[in-house]
């Protein structure tokens, strides 16, 4: 697990988890499931709010000191995980940094080597045990430490989900091909985007969620194109008439079941309208008044932004 400090400079360097957004497959889509390469432009170019743990995130802490424990035990080994231990930075290519999960502290005085820890209920992605057979986007990263670190394997720890929760283990080796393609796949991102400001051209849109993390400069107004603002407005319409026609016709549907809770339809398939469990709900305004302390003490201030056009 990474300091502070080190989640920080991570603004300063492409890491390992970032390679996979500059790479994209055959049909134009990046290697990161999660993120492109537009993200990643902006969450290294803009001053950008920190990024709220998400349940990935904190499954991977989680489980990450288990998973290495168990490397440790499968591979015969310690594994150091001290975290300022853990920080390379590439000194052919100081655009490049890491922070390893762990590494191996051989007793046989062998070479050192990666450890990965990974957690994934997309256990299809992930080939027989013992081989490198891994998913690209991990492949990629490990290379990148590779690169950083000077160390030549790298084993992947990963509890994979699914029918049953298992551990297994992979082992990638230096591949100097891969290494070579993301030492030109980064300088180009880095030196023709993020020192430009310019952002990068890719088939798939940015995550909305990361442009809304940019910092923003009060009464600052730019320049942008009233075409994309219209588009955005008209688009933004449609969503409302669709919206209110999916209610209608919703309604419509409810009307016709009447009291019962499902209809059976001419495809064999089943229309059910039943009740669910769902998060407990809190009266705010009974909270408030009567444990003011409790509610100061589990409340936050809730402010966001809210695009809308202004009449001239």
């Amino acid at each position: 697990m990474i300091t502070e400090e080190q989640r920080k400079a991570r603004k300063q360097h492409i890491g390992s988890s970032d390679v996979a957004c500059l790479f994209t497959d055959e049909d134009g889509k990046s290697l990161n499931p999660f993120a492109t390469a537009l993200d990643l432009w902006v969450e290294k170019y803009y001053e950008v709010e920190p990024l709220d743990e998400t349940e990935a995130m904190r499954h991977g802490n989680l489980y990450e000191d288990v998973l290495i424990q168990f490397a440790a035990g499968e591979l015969q080994c310690l594994i150091e995980q001290e975290p300022e231990r853990m920080n390379y930075i590439c000194k052919d290519h100081p655009i490049f940094a890491c922070n390893l999960d762990g590494k191996t502290v051989p007793a046989d005085g062998s070479d050192v080597c990666i450890v990965e820890a990974k957690t994934t209920a997309l256990a299809g992605e992930w080939g027989v045990p013992g081989t490198d057979d891994v998913p690209l986007r991990v492949n990629l990263q490990v290379h990148q430490q590779m690169l950083c670190s000077g160390f030549n394997k790298a084993f992947v720890v990963v509890l994979l989900g699914g029918f049953r929760l298992h551990e297994e283990i992979y082992v990638v080796e230096r591949n100097d091909k891969i290494i070579q393609a993301i030492i030109d796949r980064g300088e180009q991102f880095w030196n023709d985007h993020v020192l430009t400001g310019i952002p990068p051209e890719q088939n798939e849109p940015g995550d909305v969620s990361v442009f809304k993390r940019i910092v923003r400069v009060p009464e600052k107004m730019a320049d942008v194109s009233d075409e994309d603002v219209l588009a955005w407005e008209y688009a933004k319409t449609d969503l409302i008439r669709a919206e209110k026609k999916e209610k209608g016709l919703f309604v419509e549907v409810l009307k016709q079941l009447g009291d019962a809770e499902g209809a059976a339809l001419l495809d064999g398939r089943t229309f059910t309208y039943f009740e669910q469990n769902g998060a407990d709900k809190i009266d705010r305004k009974a909270l408030k008044q009567n444990y003011p302390e409790t509610y100061a003490a589990v409340t936050t201030p809730n402010q966001f932004r809210v695009p809308r056009i202004k009449k001239a």
